[in-house]
């Protein structure tokens, strides 16, 4: 079975120590000891991941300096300064995109704008068709928020916000086409001050994009009259990309559902479902309780599953969505066959959906509505 390509870890490890090698420290050092502490890790654990390494490094730091009692502000300033140990990316909670980083999948455009002492940079940018993502850096302010309050959001409400707050960006094609697609999430990076993560998911009509394109990128900031204005030339991802239109499915009662679109990257899965006639019911979910709208699992011929990457619901008994749109994780080999098993779960008397003991949503399966899809 066929592995997605993985990246060298000898090479990660290197890169890590640089960084480190770059940093200035106090009069006394501590260079040496985290070196040393790098060293003994990686004799104890072999190559480990890099997120694994940074984060051992970043503690070590973390110890020293704070230990040490003689931490002058101007250092701790300069602390908080300090680049990421790789990219953004890596530091997202998102699997994929971590994978598309340390494969480097990803393009670095290494883009700035500055005004009014702020200095706003698109670091880093994905694409492969499915879906397109962009990290920020934001310098030059002293905020720990990135992201305006969605209250601020609204036309001319970043005018009240703390200066440098940033509003939603938009994408746009040369021709100043919005680019079209389902979802779309954008947010600080947890634990990484300064950084803006945007993902368009589901992108739409990519077929007359190309493998390689450059978009205009608008970012409005607080109490900054113009906007922040990017052209990012962005390459989409070819390699391990498979597009297939099965148009297979299965059906219960007047209840039929098919799968028209499966889009497999190195990162992620795109399936795409129209159906029609009622949800099924099973006798679980009669009197007080009710089924909610399906949801789509996949699993793969090793048994891996995955469940939608937003998997939200509707606040309604047993709802029909006409087209299911939806992106998952990637499986950790290409697979050979992907089972389709549609699911409800259910609603109490108080529209709360029933969980079990560990907080799972409790799902009700239909066997006779599973599909396989073989890959070829």
């Amino acid at each position: 079975m066929e592995k997605w390509p993985s990246s060298s870890e000898r090479h990660l490890d290197e890169e890590i120590r640089r960084s480190f090698e770059k940093v200035q420290l106090p009069a006394e050092s501590y260079s040496e000891l985290i070196m040393n502490r790098i060293d003994q890790t990686a004799v104890k654990h072999g190559l480990l991941k890099k997120a694994m390494i940074t984060l051992s490094a970043a503690a070590v730091i973390g110890i020293c300096t704070i230990g040490a009692g003689f931490v002058s502000p101007a250092w701790a300033d300069t602390l908080k300064q300090l680049p990421l140990l790789g990219g953004i990316f890596e530091h997202t909670e998102d699997p994929g995109l971590k994978l598309a980083a340390e494969q480097g999948m990803t393009t670095a455009p290494a883009l700035s704008v500055t005004q009014d002492g702020v200095t706003l940079s698109i670091t880093e940018a994905f694409y492969d068709g499915t879906r397109l993502a962009l990290g920020f850096e934001r310098s030059g302010i002293n905020e720990e928020r990135v992201l305006a309050v969605p209250g601020a959001l609204e036309t001319g409400g970043l005018d009240s916000a703390a200066k440098g707050l940033l509003g939603i960006p938009t994408v746009t094609l040369p021709s100043g086409e919005p680019v079209g697609y389902g979802s779309m999430s954008t947010g600080d990076v947890d634990g990484q001050p300064n950084t803006l993560l945007l993902e368009l998911n589901a992108l739409l009509n990519t077929a007359s994009y190309g493998d390689e394109m450059t978009v205009n990128v608008s970012v409005p900031v607080a109490q900054i009259k113009e906007p922040f204005v990017f052209q990012v030339p962005v390459k989409k991802v070819t390699e391990g990309i498979i597009n297939l239109s099965p148009y297979q499915g299965a059906s219960r009662d007047d209840f039929q559902y098919t799968v028209t679109k499966l889009n497999i990257t190195p990162v992620s899965i795109r399936m795409v479902i129209t159906s029609t006639g009622e949800v099924p019911v099973s006798p679980e979910q009669t009197g007080e309780y009710a089924p909610t709208e399906v949801f789509y699992e996949l699993v793969d011929d090793a048994g891996n599953i995955a469940n939608p990457q937003h998997w939200g619901y509707s606040p309604a008994k047993a709802i029909r969505h006409p087209i299911v749109d939806n992106l998952y994780d990637a499986f950790p080999q290409v697979p050979k066959a992907i089972t389709v098993r549609p699911y409800t779960c259910t609603f109490d008397g108080d529209m709360e959906i029933m969980t079990d003991a560990n907080g799972e949503r409790v799902k009700t399966y239909y066997p006779e509505l599973e599909t396989t899809i073989v890959i070829p």
